[in-house]
């Protein structure tokens, strides 16, 4: 049985990969580290329980990428001295919203769909500010904006905020949500956003209302379209590793 390449990129460096799981002979590598002998007893000692995975000619050791980080970064030789460089350098872009970052992460992505998420989760996320705006501009206050996000999540997603992250393993709301609801809340938190401005909504009374017919009407056209579960299905989650 021929087995599907795979790999994953570390700075200039590509690691065989099956599974979101790295060959750990050349991870090792990587970092300057001698493959051990004593493949388990290194494996126990250093808390390391990832998989076999069969990269061509039989079963052989991985390490997650968590795993890899760990011991990059334990590790002292001078392979993983620059390895821990680079790192450093990449956390720093994180952490002042470098948003070429981003891009570079959703262009190493092999997942086709991942790059179509990211657009719809960065839209949701201008929509979502528009709509906070415009409704501050138009009188709203206090609990309203939660109530807002509450009848969103009610039509769209058919629970809410709590439920989904629940069932879906995120601590983000909006990063549970795959492609289409992503896009389906845009344009419903846009729709209200315009039709406040359009119509001089004022107050939290009237805000909620209005959002509540045009939420009933961006379900009931979606519906109309016969979006079946499959396609939702289809636009799913891009993989995350680890």
């Amino acid at each position: 049985m021929k087995v599907a390449s795979q790999s994953i990129r570390v700075g200039t460096h590509s690691l065989p990969a099956q599974g979101g799981f790295i060959h750990a002979q050349r991870a090792l590598e990587l970092l300057g580290l001698a493959f051990p002998a004593d493949w388990p007893g290194y494996a126990r000692t250093h808390g390391l329980i990832a998989p076999e995975r069969d990269f061509g000619i039989g079963p052989e050791p991985t390490l997650s990428l968590p795993e890899f980080v760990r011991l990059g970064f334990g590790a002292q030789t001078p392979q993983a001295r620059r390895w821990q460089k680079n790192a450093h350098k990449l956390l720093s872009r994180m952490l002042a919203g470098d948003v070429r970052l981003s891009a570079e992460i959703a262009e190493a992505n092999p997942d086709p769909q991942a790059g179509r998420w990211l657009h719809a989760r960065l839209e949701n996320q201008n929509a979502r500010k528009a709509l906070m705006s415009t409704v501050a501009r138009h009188g709203g206050s206090q609990l309203v904006y939660g109530q807002l996000g509450s009848i969103s999540n009610a039509s769209v997603l058919g629970m809410d905020s709590a439920t989904l992250r629940q069932e879906r393993g995120v601590k983000n709301t909006r990063d549970g949500l795959n492609t289409d609801e992503l896009l389906r809340l845009s344009y419903l938190e846009s729709a209200t956003a315009r039709a406040i401005e359009e119509r001089g909504v004022h107050g939290n009374a009237a805000i909620l209302g209005l959002h509540r017919t045009l939420a009933a009407q961006e379900r009931q056209t979606w519906q109309g379209r016969g979006a079946a579960p499959q396609r939702q299905a289809a636009q799913a989650l891009p993989p995350q590793v680890g």
